[in-house]
């Protein structure tokens, strides 16, 4: 049904034909201009009225009103078909539908937004780039606009390109996330100079912002510039004084100045402020600082936490490997297969990680003189589909202590 407001529209354009049909042009424009419509028939019918009175300047000001809206309609009818063939993942149709309605309607955003979604979902990246192009044409002050289409021609390697879009919307907008961006790009370039005092600038626009002060620290600790990245980290730990990252990036500057006991004591420190994901991050930094030192018992002593605490699979074979390694060179293959047969009884591991952990247990077995149960697990391994040199390395064991046992026998 129609609204009041609607039927009230049709009576005013429905008494005003009737007014120009009998040529009462100028009662017909009263009446029409009593109530402003914004609609393609009421600026027609006022340009037909102000043509029957000879004015042609208004009646052309209101055809081109008529047209305007029109193409404008019609624009937004594509919009519409192009977002319902979207929805229904028929994006040839889509993108045809909104390329028609930016073509009528070059001035509208919506269509453009719309386009840019689709080509984003399909993963069209110079399509993306271009409608952003078009959209900065239209709104030049957009932040969010430069940002992403920096980002894109980072992701595209067109570094030259992204950095002169952002230093162009510095001129105009001076804002702290268009300085980090090109601080970014600049590091990535290495371009340290430069990316130290993009980062610096978006630091003084956004002083709390740990992100972009994180960012900061690593360029200046990659720039060897250790005393201010110390300064800057340890102005942003009494901010943020449980940050692991911080803790870590601290550390890190420390064992790159060669100051290792005070290294350790931040990585130590990262470790007993954190929890779940990120006090395995913290351990995984502190393990590789005590192994790259060759601190190998106090390596040893956390591995073997992970291997018996940790809920990460991943992290768990990792640090099973790593300690096997340290293990070997002691020849405490007794070791390696106890702590190897409590990872391989989780039920989560993958083929090829049970095959590889399970190759690490039989050959510390072998090493042991356990003939039998190496045997045993080097079958297995080839049972749950070992290939290349896993598998390679696996039958030539099984020939060899097949050999060993018969000699054994016929003794």
């Amino acid at each position: 049904m129609r609204s009041f407001r609607e039927k009230k529209d049709c009576e005013l354009l429905d008494k005003a034909r009737h007014l120009i049909r009998t040529q009462n042009y100028r009662k017909a424009i009263e009446e029409l201009e009593k109530c402003r419509l914004r609609s393609v028939d009421y600026y027609l019918l006022l340009a037909e009225a102000y043509e029957g009175i000879g004015n042609t300047e208004k009646a052309e000001v209101y055809l081109e009103e008529a047209r305007f809206l029109d193409t404008e309609l019609r624009s937004m009818e594509r919009l519409r078909r192009g977002i319902g063939f979207a929805s229904l993942k028929d994006f040839k149709s889509a993108e045809k539908e909104l390329l028609e309605s930016v073509r009528l309607n070059p001035f509208g955003s919506s269509a453009y937004q719309e386009l840019y979604k689709l080509y984003k979902k399909v993963g069209n990246y110079d399509g993306m780039i271009r409608t952003l192009e078009v959209m900065l044409l239209l709104n030049p002050f957009s932040t969010s606009t430069h940002l992403e289409l920096a980002r894109l021609l980072r992701a595209k390697g067109r570094h030259l390109k992204a950095v002169r879009l952002l230093r162009s919307a510095l001129e105009r907008l001076d804002s702290p996330e268009l300085h980090f961006e090109l601080g970014k790009l600049y590091a990535e370039a290495g371009y340290l100079e430069h990316a130290k005092e993009s980062l610096f600038d978006a630091c003084l626009r956004s002083p709390l912002n740990v992100e972009y002060r994180q960012k900061l620290i690593d360029v200046l600790t990659e720039s060897g510039d250790y005393a201010t990245a110390l300064e800057v980290a340890f102005a942003t730990l009494s901010i943020y004084p449980g940050s692991v990252y911080l803790l870590q990036s601290i550390a890190g500057i420390y064992s790159a100045m060669g100051m290792d006991e005070l290294a350790e004591h931040y990585h130590r420190r990262a470790v007993s402020v954190s929890t779940g994901f990120m006090r395995e991050e913290a351990l995984r930094g502190l393990i590789d600082f005590l192994l790259e030192r060759g601190m190998y018992d106090q390596a040893e002593e956390l591995l073997k936490e992970v291997i018996e605490t940790s809920s990460n699979l991943w992290f768990v074979v990792d640090a099973f490997f790593e300690l096997s390694a340290i293990l070997a060179d002691q020849e405490r293959h007794a070791e390696i297969a106890v702590l190897g047969e409590k990872v391989l009884k989780n039920p989560e591991l993958s083929g090829d990680e049970f095959c590889e952990v399970a190759e690490v247990v039989a050959d510390a077995l072998y090493s042991e003189g356990n003939l039998e149960k190496a045997l045993s697990l080097y079958r297995k391994i080839l049972a749950r589909g070992a290939t290349g040199k896993v598998a390679k390395r696996s039958y030539t064991r099984i020939s060899e202590i097949e050999e060993i046992l018969s000699l054994e026998r016929m003794l």
